[in-house]
C-alpha cells in the first residue's frame, strides 16, 4: 500500500500561480495595431479623395477657361459692338451694333465641350462672364475691356460656380 501522506495533500486544491499577462497584452497590442492601420488606410483614402476633386476641379476651371476665351474669339469684329451692353439687351441692340450677330455670341464648342452664354453684364473697364459647359458646369470671369468697351483685354482667373442641378445644357 502506497503512503501519499496526509489526506488533506490529496485532494487540495493547487495555488493559482501567477495569472498570464502575455495572451491580453498581444489582444491589446493586437488592437492597437488594427485600428492604427485603419487609421492609416481612412487617411490615405481621403487624401486621394482630396488630389482627384483637386483634379476635377482644375479640368473644370481649364475647361471654362478655355470656353471664355472661345466667347472672346467670337466678340470680335461686329460682335464687339455688343459688349457694351448687357447680354439680356443683344436683341434689342442689333440695329445699334450694324453686321452683330448676338446668337454668335451665346454659345459655342470648343474641341469636344460645347459652352452657353449665361449672362454677360458690361462695367466700367471690365465685364462679368458667366459661362455654362454641358454637362453643367459653370463659371464666372472678370474681362478687362479697352476704353470704348468694345475690345476684351484680358480674362481673370475662373471663379468656378458649380454645376447646374437640373442636368446638361440642351
Amino acid at each position: 500500500m502506497l503512503f501519499l501522506g496526509s489526506r488533506q495533500s490529496l485532494f487540495a486544491k493547487p495555488k493559482p500561480a501567477a495569472t498570464g499577462f502575455v495572451l491580453p497584452l498581444a489582444l491589446t497590442a493586437s488592437a492597437v495595431l488594427l485600428l492604427g492601420s485603419a487609421s492609416v488606410h481612412t487617411l490615405s483614402l481621403k487624401g486621394r479623395l482630396r488630389l482627384r476633386a483637386a483634379i476635377e476641379r482644375d479640368q473644370s476651371a481649364d475647361q471654362l477657361r478655355s470656353a471664355a476665351q472661345a466667347f472672346t474669339t467670337l466678340a470680335s469684329g461686329a460682335q464687339a459692338c455688343l459688349l457694351r451692353w448687357p447680354s439680356v439687351d443683344w436683341n434689342f441692340r442689333q440695329t445699334s451694333c450694324f453686321g452683330a450677330e448676338p446668337t454668335s455670341l451665346q454659345e459655342g464648342s470648343m474641341a469636344d465641350q460645347s459652352w452657353q452664354l449665361l449672362s454677360w453684364q458690361p462695367g466700367p473697364g471690365s465685364g462679368d462672364l458667366r459661362l455654362a459647359l454641358a454637362d453643367g458646369r459653370r463659371g464666372s470671369f472678370r474681362l478687362e475691356l479697352a476704353d470704348d468697351g468694345a475690345q476684351i483685354l484680358g480674362i481673370s482667373v475662373v471663379q468656378l460656380i458649380g454645376r447646374d442641378a437640373s442636368g446638361p445644357l440642351s
